[in-house]
């Protein structure tokens, strides 16, 4: 007979001894006390494996303390229900006031036997960390101990209940009434339930769809404040996560999250941290810091998760994030983080592939009152210089006394009257942060600076201390550290006491004041935007972004600009330019060319800058990133050719060398974005990647794409204008592996963002979506012929589609000052020179027509670009009159031509978002 000690800590641990003993067993039998399914997944694959073999096994445990989970026996009895020579017993109060206590291990295997008894239970630090003592007898002879247990056993085997789903379900009552005596951080059940808001529904139902497509791993982007850790605990409900973790940069924030989980699970699952402090493993939800884990990654198996959550996922490309990336195999694993621009490194959308399901605007994010709107001031600061001439010396000049002098007198006019400041001020550099914290301390405020050169702990304390209502700070000048997802939510004030340089800059800054706070109404935002127009237009940009469905052409900024930005309807946000700024904008915007490669470049420069890339930006980066400029405007940049390729040699960048067929395809392809349908790049792609398939079979991949359409596609792909494919339907150029690459990376782009664009779309055309003629004509499923591409209004199967241009830009020569305008959001008068009677030719078939489709564009082109139109849906004609247009003819003399004047009826009426941008006023239709 051998017998042995086995500790933790023994050179055989106890684990790896049963383990060993399981794996050589043909017969085994546990009398356990407690068991955790935390404990359970570290043998949990060795136990099945020998049952899978053959193996008899017979396993007692308690619900003795309540400590036992209900994971445990759910996974008990699956087994009993897979493997008939596995049973297992429950002590539910079977002894009455005896405790069942018990930890033993019977094994055997031939003629041998083995008795292990002791102190592990089955739980994670059983196993793994505690103290606990066992001994194990092994003979090939009769063990007169191992006869006694296994008398034992058949006792308790036989007073016992076998397990069933009727006993686990009676359990499960106790245990929740347990957990509420036993859980100091024990939550009431009698609650009411979490529910997922507006916002989070929709980023579910994405991930479910994602999901749902096979895919395992997402991140998903949103808004400081917006509920994003609640929408992680909403899908892993979703996904019936039986064992999560949670994994955050910041340990501070644990305890929240895991309090967010018990308010959506309940006591369904049981919950621990892992910290310095506390090493609460036995759950079946773990929340754990990124340095945690990584300095323990040998105490779990890769597989034991099937969720695992990492939010501030931008700190995932961090070795020690890696590190539990590259370890963990999970069933199901969810990024988060809160804005984009905090995502440092592509590498962060590749180890997600690219799978971003969800993305929360910050319109949206106010709107559904996740976060504070604000209050903001553009002010002109007459004593500094600001201009391109003073670059070098802006700080200086920010800094100065009388200029500071006048930053205070604002900061005090727009405080909230009895209300302490907290207010963030952005600087220029770190000299500049620290001068402009002593010069506001002069001016009587309560300021600290805070850089990179402070440390974590310095930097939460002086946070606290802002928050702090007894504190006398008031003011933090910092320079970015800001931007590393710190976020401050008492703040009540935000300075910009820097240029703007770029929207993506601005609405970053922004964020950090928004978060919502016990009473705070909103976050007040001063602007010093001193006397470059150039930089505040930037601001206008970015400000004329958070419209809805607004294409911001330069008459609309103007207008925006003009009107205080009334158009965005935020509730609660106020934004004020004063009148001398607005003029001298709206003049810059007027006299400025924005499509020039000198603009286009900056904005290009800023966006890669705060990727923080050294090559340049992938299409899909565009695409990935809520704030990123218009790639796409990029493009129409970049001259005849058209593509992101032809922009990024003109603003200097290296790039794959492509002979001139290979950029001819870039070029061709790049001309049809935005897409309105997918098929083009849907054979193409299928081309690219060899797959082979032919368009039937191509249609019964994507049966939402008819054979027609698909026909279609490839002749215009092999149109002598379009010349993507030679007459053989092959790519018409040299395939390599970058060109692959740069082509695929281009058609995922266009594919992602049809998908974004033309979510839950059945076909034809989609109201309020944007389409060029040639686009119309292949959704009506027809050659783009010149026929087609120089008619104003083409006649179809008995319905009427009508181009129509507002003409929000200048009237040229030889063209009729039309009276193309809204009556009302759903009456719509066009004008048009097609007859000169309404009795005979085109004038009467147009009133008899089917359906009147209407495609209207604000302008014709901005800056040498043609602009495309919007479909706003179906209508009839109700009225046809005989009217005179205005023009101009070439020599510049007035003359007037004869028009017929139709009003159309729309089906549906104009949402008013769209009533700012297409000049819609609130009246009635004038019928």
């Amino acid at each position: 007979m051998m017998d042995k000690f086995i500790s933790n800590y023994t050179e055989q641990t106890f684990l790896d001894a049963l383990k060993s003993s399981i794996e050589k067993c043909d017969s085994f039998c546990f009398s356990v006390s407690f068991i955790k399914k935390a404990g359970l997944v570290l043998i949990e694959k060795s136990l099945e494996e020998a049952l899978q073999r053959g193996v008899k096994g017979r396993i007692i445990t308690s619900t003795y303390q309540n400590f036992t989970d209900s994971a445990s026996l759910d996974t008990f009895l699956r087994w009993m229900n897979r493997y008939p020579h596995f049973k297992c017993h429950l002590d539910f109060m079977s002894f009455g006031d005896n405790g069942f206590h018990s930890k033993g291990y019977l094994f055997q295997s031939g003629d041998s036997k083995e008795c292990i008894i002791g102190s592990s239970n089955i739980t994670r630090y059983a196993l793994l960390k505690n103290i606990e003592w066992n001994l194990s007898l092994k003979s090939s002879n009769e063990i007169k101990s191992y006869n006694s247990a296994l008398s034992e056993f058949e006792k308790i085997w036989s007073k016992t209940e076998e397990l069933n789903q009727e006993l686990i379900d009676k359990y499960k009552i106790v245990l929740d009434y347990a957990i509420e005596k036993w859980d100091m951080d024990y939550f009431n059940p009698d609650c009411v339930a979490a529910k997922p808001n507006y916002m989070q529904r929709k980023a579910l139902k994405e991930i479910r769809r994602y999901r749902d497509m096979g895919i395992n791993r997402t991140l998903v982007i949103s808004a400081t404040g917006s509920g994003k850790t609640y929408l992680a605990a909403f899908d892993a409900r979703n996904y019936d996560a039986k064992r999560l973790l949670f994994i955050v940069h910041r340990e501070t924030i644990l305890k929240d999250a895991m309090n967010t989980f018990k308010n959506v699970f309940y006591a369904e699952r049981s919950y621990g941290l892992f910290t310095g402090n506390k090493k609460e493993l036995d759950c079946d939800f773990l929340f754990t810091s990124t340095a945690m884990m990584t300095r323990h990654l040998d105490m779990f198996d890769p597989s034991e998760f099937d969720y695992i959550v990492y939010d501030e996922v931008h700190h995932m490309v961090a070795e020690g994030g890696k590190k539990i990336y590259d370890y963990f195999r999970p069933g199901f694993l969810l990024g988060l983080t809160a804005t984009p621009e905090r995502l440092d490194n592509k590498d962060v959308f590749e180890l997600f592939d690219q799978n971003v399901p969800f993305e929360l605007r910050l319109r949206d994010a106010i709107i559904n009152d996740l976060v504070v709107p604000f209050h903001y001031f553009a002010i002109r600061d007459e004593f500094a210089d600001y201009s391109d001439k003073a670059k070098n010396k802006v700080a200086s000049e920010i800094a100065k006394e009388i200029n500071v002098e006048f930053i205070a007198d604002q900061v005090r006019k727009h405080k909230l009257e009895g209300e302490k400041l907290k207010c963030l001020a952005f600087c220029t550099n770190i000299e500049h942060c620290k001068t402009m914290a002593s010069e506001l301390g002069l001016q009587g405020f309560n300021v600290v600076s805070l850089t990179g050169s402070n440390n974590t702990g310095e930097r939460l304390a002086t946070f606290k201390a802002l928050e702090n209502e007894s504190n006398p700070l008031e003011i933090i000048c910092t320079v970015d550290i800001l931007n590393e997802g710190v976020d401050i939510p008492a703040v009540n004030m935000v300075l910009f006491l820097r240029p703007t340089e770029s929207p993506t800059i601005f609405i970053q800054q922004l964020g950090r004041g928004l978060r919502k706070y016990e009473n705070k109404e909103y976050v007040t935002v001063l602007d010093f935007i001193g006397n470059n127009y150039g930089r505040s237009v930037q601001i206008a940009l970015a400000l004329g972004g958070l419209a809805n469905n607004i294409v911001l052409e330069k008459p609309t900024l103007q207008d925006m600009i003009r009107t205080d930005f009334a158009s965005l309807e935020i509730p609660g946000v106020q934004i004020f330019f004063d009148d001398l700024s607005k003029t001298e904008i709206i003049k810059y915007i007027g006299e400025q060319n924005f499509n020039t490669i000198k603009f286009l470049k900056q904005d290009y420069n800023n966006f890669k800058k705060y990727l923080n890339l050294d090559k340049y930006p992938s299409h899909m980066d565009y695409f990935d990133t809520d704030i990123a400029p218009d790639l796409i405007r990029f493009m129409k940049a970049s001259g005849t050719k058209r593509s992101y390729y032809e922009f990024l040699i003109k603003v200097g960048e290296e790039v794959p060398s492509f002979d001139e067929a290979q950029r001819s395809v870039i070029n061709k392809l790049s001309d049809e974005l935005p897409l309105v349908r997918p098929d083009e790049y849907l054979i193409v792609k299928n081309i690219i990647l060899g797959t082979e398939l032919d368009l039937d079979e191509l249609r019964i991949r994507y049966p939402s794409l008819s054979t027609k359409s698909l026909k279609l596609a490839e002749s215009h792909l092999k149109y002598k204008d379009i010349g993507v494919l030679d007459k053989d339907a092959n790519i018409n150029c040299i395939i390599n592996d970058e060109f692959k690459d740069y082509i695929l990376d281009l058609i995922e782009y266009g594919l992602n963002k049809y998908t974004v664009d033309f979510e839950d779309f059945s076909g034809g055309f989609k109201k309020y979506s944007y389409y060029k003629k040639q686009q119309i004509a292949l959704t009506l499923e027809r050659e783009y012929t010149m026929d087609f591409k120089q008619k104003g209004t083409w006649y179809q199967d008995g319905d009427a589609y009508l181009y129509v241009n507002l003409n929000k830009d200048e009237v040229k020569a030889g063209r009729p000052d039309y009276k193309d305008k809204f009556l009302s959001s759903s009456l719509f008068q066009w004008e048009s020179v097609i007859n000169t009677t309404r009795t005979t030719g085109d004038g009467p078939k147009l009133l008899k027509a089917n359906k009147v489709y209407l495609f209207i564009k604000k302008m014709d082109e901005e800056d040498g670009i043609k602009l495309p139109y919007m479909y706003f849906g179906t209508g009839k004609f109700i009225e046809c009159r005989e009217d005179k247009a205005k023009a101009i003819d070439s020599e510049g003399s007035l003359k007037e031509k004869p028009t017929l004047l139709f009003k159309v009826q729309l089906d549906n009426e104009v949402p008013r978002e769209y009533w700012f941008d297409y000049m819609i006023e609130e009246k009635d239709d004038g019928l």
